[in-house]
């Protein structure tokens, strides 16, 4: 009995998790997605174990179709330099505006409780933080972009040199 009752639990701790949390997993730890910034190519190639729709020297690019959000899709580009891992880019393409405008609501939620309040201008909700190995990044969210008439929320997380 009580098995059942812990695996219950754990069912419906599953269920509680947000739609940004289902494409960020912060369970993984990081800054993004198990990643950091200043991570090498190869480390972020090995946490982020997907299959790859373009790779070069300076960039990976993953598409994934999240489990349980049928109507939606996101690609991921991660940038490097000598230094690392500097600029990360998400774009999610749900179905629906209304899918769009509940998913930017779970990621400004997710986002304010790690860096607290955005500064929001002209449809863009940004935050100023430094990251857990001492960076500092400026993350921008807009759902303001369309491609090919399909709704797209953009991430943008980078690295800034101030």
């Amino acid at each position: 009995m009580l098995l059942l009752a812990v695996c219950l639990m754990a069912c419906g701790e599953e269920q509680n998790k947000s739609d940004a949390e289902e494409i960020m997993l912060p369970d993984r730890g990081g800054d993004f997605r198990g990643v950091h910034i200043g991570d090498q190519r190869e480390e972020v190639a090995r946490i982020e174990n997907a299959e790859t729709v373009y790779s070069m020297p300076d960039e990976l690019i993953y598409r994934a179709y999240p489990k349980g959000m049928d109507s939606m899709w996101y690609e991921i580009s991660y940038n490097f330099n000598h230094q690392g891992l500097y600029d990360i880019s998400l774009d999610v393409f749900p179905k629906t505006d209304v899918e769009t405008r509940d998913l930017k609501t779970s990621f400004i939620t997710y986002y304010k409780q790690r860096y607290g309040e955005c500064a929001q201008t002209n449809g863009y909700c940004s935050w100023r933080a430094m990251t857990l190995n001492g960076h500092i990044v400026s993350i921008t969210l807009t759902d303001s972009l369309q491609f090919d008439h399909k709704p797209c929320l953009r991430v943008n997380f980078n690295e800034s040199s101030q």
